[in-house]
């Protein structure tokens, strides 16, 4: 005995590739935890870059993304960390900064580098759930 199978193909097409079908709701609720998630595990000196996290969720013609990051210049460095490396003034004759109470000018400066903080890449494990 044969079955007849009948395919709603806007059906199908809306519950996998639209951000407002099943699997995008998943998404979008995997994204939203992923980036409080990040913002939490960042470092938070001015809090500019938590703030910055933003996730982007879109639709191409059969499949959906879902874009998560920063647009900020240090996002990278802050994620990958930096080498040591020198800081010269450009736009003064001096860099100013604190050290302890006393205020210090300096035409360059050497920077020990930064450890990475991996916010986003340690964050993964909550799109396998």
């Amino acid at each position: 005995m044969a079955v007849k199978v009948i395919w709603n193909k806007p059906a199908i097409d809306n519950m996998l590739n639209s951000p407002t079908g099943e699997v995008g709701r998943w998404l979008s609720a995997k994204g939203t935890e992923f980036v409080a998630a990040a913002r939490a595990q960042v470092g938070k000196r001015t809090g500019f870059l938590a703030g910055s996290i933003h996730m982007r969720h879109s639709r191409g013609a059969r499949y959906q993304e879902l874009r998560i990051g920063s647009t900020l210049s240090y996002a990278l460095a802050h994620h990958e960390g930096t080498k040591p490396h020198v800081i010269m003034a450009k736009n003064a004759g001096a860099l100013r900064f604190t050290s302890g109470t006393r205020i210090v000018y300096a035409r360059s400066v050497k920077h020990p580098g930064t450890k990475p903080n991996k916010y986003l890449a340690d964050n993964l494990h909550i799109f396998r759930s």
